[in-house]
């Protein structure tokens, strides 16, 4: 595979206008620098507190790079936009660590909404929710911790257990696939307890759901080997997501202060081995899994592209997916579906109050030290100097 693929500027952004370019361009010179991105979310959350009228200052800068709308009909248009590259669309009313009875379940009314719209578009395969929008944070956690639940978790549990099915219920009668988003460390033990719950019963011959892994974790791989296990043992078809991660400086700021080991894998060379060694476990035990890649690594690209030629896997082998977030390594998502691998980029949409917390993840994502802003500077220069040459 020719590793001058992602340099194909003129197809990565040929949905973007010079402005939207410019607009880009002005963000990811920003957010490279970790201090103002640190300033910058103190100061949304605080203004968002005391009801300033920043709104339209974040939907015109970060909510525009990397939310798709306000609500499910202005994320259909873009959709619409990406499926004639050959992307499908993965849709994301995306909310998260709601605390209300009431919160939780309007969360759940608009994942049905959006299941149901995703189910009249064969564009969208896929939708996604996070665990924290249907269900509390400190009740995941207790379940992660083992600990013995009181009456009002008992009751709590019993309606989260309740909006995780109604969603998978609708999902496997409207023939749409679903992702469950990926949560903090001590957390996400919880989150697996109850979706390998609903994988027994819905993933029967093959994946309708997907539990994401975090592959900065340390000890993922042990977790994969698990799900295979219970592969083989025809318990269910595991469907699996692996990302690097999102939590990394709150992750290890939480092990430090309650002076447990640090989960996360010691640099970034030690996360990029994790995540590759995850990549050619389940290449080579695709039989056995549904995955979705999601990587805006260009490495780690190309090397599952490799190991999909070496294992005889064709491109558009229903079984292995790449994933990108919208807004981020165009590159990648539009010059791989443009060779006929399954390809799809995350949709998150919403009120803009409502996303704030992706949005930060997004700029803290982006800020670290190797992190995409510097690419996406790059790509975006020389997408500029193209146009300049050709106009």
């Amino acid at each position: 595979m020719s590793k001058k693929l992602f340099e194909n500027t003129k197809l990565a952004f040929e949905l973007k206008s010079n402005n939207s370019l410019r607009k880009s361009l002005f963000l990811f010179s920003i957010i490279k620098y970790p201090l103002i991105v640190k300033l910058g979310s103190i100061l949304m959350r605080l203004f968002l507190k005391l009801k300033l009228p920043v709104t339209p200052i974040i939907k015109n800068l970060l909510f525009d790079q990397f939310c798709v709308g306000l609500n499910e009909k202005e994320s259909m248009m873009t959709v619409k936009k990406l499926s004639k590259f050959n992307l499908k669309s993965i849709l994301h009313y995306h909310v998260e660590g709601y605390e209300s009875e009431k919160s939780f379940d309007e969360c759940h009314e608009n994942t049905i909404k959006t299941i149901k719209s995703a189910s009249k578009n064969d564009n969208v395969p896929f939708t996604v929710f996070k665990p924290t929008g249907l269900g509390s944070l400190e009740l995941f956690h207790k379940i992660a911790q083992g600990l013995i639940l009181n009456e009002n978790d008992k009751s709590q549990l019993e309606r989260v257990e309740k909006r995780f099915d109604s969603c998978f219920q609708a999902c496997e009668k409207y023939g749409v696939k679903i992702l469950v988003d990926s949560e903090e460390s001590w957390i996400q033990p919880g989150v697996d307890i109850l979706v390998e719950k609903f994988m027994i019963k819905y993933n029967k011959e093959d994946a309708l759901i997907y539990n994401t892994v975090q592959m900065y974790l340390k000890y993922k791989i042990k977790y994969l080997q698990h799900l295979l296990s219970c592969s083989k043992k025809k318990l269910f078809v595991p469907g699996i997501k692996i990302v690097r991660g999102a939590y990394m400086e709150k992750e290890r700021l939480r092990a430090k202060r309650l002076g447990y080991d640090d989960p996360i894998c010691k640099n970034k060379f030690e996360t990029d081995k994790n995540f590759n060694n995850a990549l050619q476990f389940l290449v080579k035990n695709l039989k056995y899994f549904n995955v979705i890649v999601g990587s805006h690594n260009e490495e780690s690209s190309y090397l599952l592209m490799d190991l999909m030629k070496r294992n005889k896997i064709k491109s558009n082998n229903k079984n292995i997916w790449f994933a990108q977030l919208y807004g981020m390594s165009d590159q990648i998502s539009f010059n791989i579906a443009n060779l006929g691998y399954n390809v799809c980029k995350l949709l998150p949409y919403g009120p803009v109050e409502e996303v704030i917390p992706y949005l930060i993840r997004r700029a803290e994502e982006n800020s670290s030290v190797r992190g995409q802003s510097s690419r996406e500077l790059d790509l975006i220069k020389k997408e500029f100097k193209r146009r300049r040459i050709n106009s």
